[in-house]
């Protein structure tokens, strides 16, 4: 009987685990857009669920003139989140040194997701809308 139980509620912690990675409000491909030096460029972002953690890499980026590449790298790991709100540490570059910094994740309706941060003085948020 001991050994039913633990087997009932491994079954049921397996299926909860699935049931949040497939459910996760963030699961999915987000584009961010960027403007620098009065050129744009377009930022895709992917959060997948790794080893039960969330992670979010960067996986492609494009110019104004849809001119692209993939680029794989790590985004924004750590990651917390529940209901509309957590937090998660965003990798930023700075001067040539890469850093990680704390940020706030908001998410302002099913398809807008607010990234916001502080570093060096400096207060940044960024917007990135969901693709379909």
């Amino acid at each position: 009987m001991k050994v039913l139980r633990g087997i009932t509620a491994l079954v049921v912690w397996i299926s909860i685990t699935n049931l949040t990675a497939q459910n996760n409000p963030l699961a999915g491909k987000w584009e961010a857009e960027y403007e620098e030096n009065n050129e744009k460029s377009y930022v895709t972002y992917e959060f997948r669920n790794e080893n039960r953690k969330l992670t979010c890499y960067t996986t492609y980026i494009k110019d104004d003139k849809g001119h692209g590449e993939k680029y794989e790298s790590l985004a924004i790991k750590d990651i917390l989140f529940e209901g509309k709100k957590g937090t998660g540490k965003f990798m930023l570059a700075y001067e040539g040194k890469n850093y990680e910094v704390r940020a706030d994740l908001t998410l302002r309706d099913g398809n807008t997701l607010t990234i916001s941060y502080s570093a060096w003085g400096y207060s940044d948020s960024e917007t990135w809308k969901r693709l379909k």
